[in-house]
């Protein structure tokens, strides 16, 4: 199909286009603004290297060593994070203090990110109080088990709480936009699409495609 004949398709369905589009960025909106929003829970590790009190001669290869270990370390504790046996215990303590949470969606949505020099743990949950439960009691598991569940782990450093949400947050505002954005784009998409299927499945021979047809100039036509 030409673009000069595919946008006399558009230009044929442009009402339903239109229509789809329109009404699929209103829905986008009104979902955004009296739907109900995931809230997020996260919290910050950071893993403190403990350096060995030596001259400052030795101290710079002590620390480039650890923090090479350091490396390693993080990513088990992410494994270890992320794995069922701790976000099992976290989530019977969840259940226990009379919040609501399955646990095979909670396992799907929870990310765990290693970082530079620890770990970040984020929950998009639409129940915030048991969101930030959940963070919460990760973040006492790991920090008063950090030895049992990494026996090595005090040679190298010790693990800390850097940050954390008091209470859960709303997602910023651009990705509520952006929702709105990749939605609208997806309607007009399928509504073009559409177009085009009914255009060619009507089978109706339409002046503006006799030209392309044919091959050949109009120079005149029957009423």
């Amino acid at each position: 199909m030409s673009s000069a004949r595919f946008g006399r398709v558009v230009q044929r369905w442009w009402v339903f286009i239109a229509a789809v589009t329109g009404a699929t960025i209103i829905a986008a909106i009104v979902w955004q603004l009296v739907g109900p929003v995931g809230l997020r829970a996260e919290a910050e590790l950071v893993l403190t290297l403990n350096l060995p009190e030596e001259s400052q001669r030795l101290q710079y290869g002590a620390e480039s060593s650890r923090a090479q270990a350091a490396g390693i370390v993080i990513e088990d504790l992410a494994r270890l994070t992320r794995g069922r046996e701790l976000l099992r215990l976290a989530h019977a303590e969840v259940t226990d203090a009379g919040h609501t949470m399955d646990f095979r969606t909670m396992f799907e949505t929870i990310d765990v990110y290693p970082l530079s020099r620890g770990l970040r743990i984020e929950l998009d949950w639409g129940d915030g109080p048991a969101a930030q439960a959940l963070i919460d009691s990760i973040v006492t598991l790991l920090i008063d088990n950090q030895d049992s569940y990494y026996p090595t782990l005090g040679e190298i450093g010790t693990l800390r709480l850097s940050d954390k949400t008091d209470e859960p947050e709303r997602p910023p505002r651009a990705l509520a936009a952006l929702d709105v954005v990749l939605k609208s784009a997806v309607a007009l998409i399928l509504a073009v699409a559409v177009a085009l299927v009914a255009d060619w499945r009507l089978n109706r021979l339409h002046e503006s495609d006799v030209t392309d047809l044919i091959d050949a100039p109009v120079i005149g036509r029957l009423p």
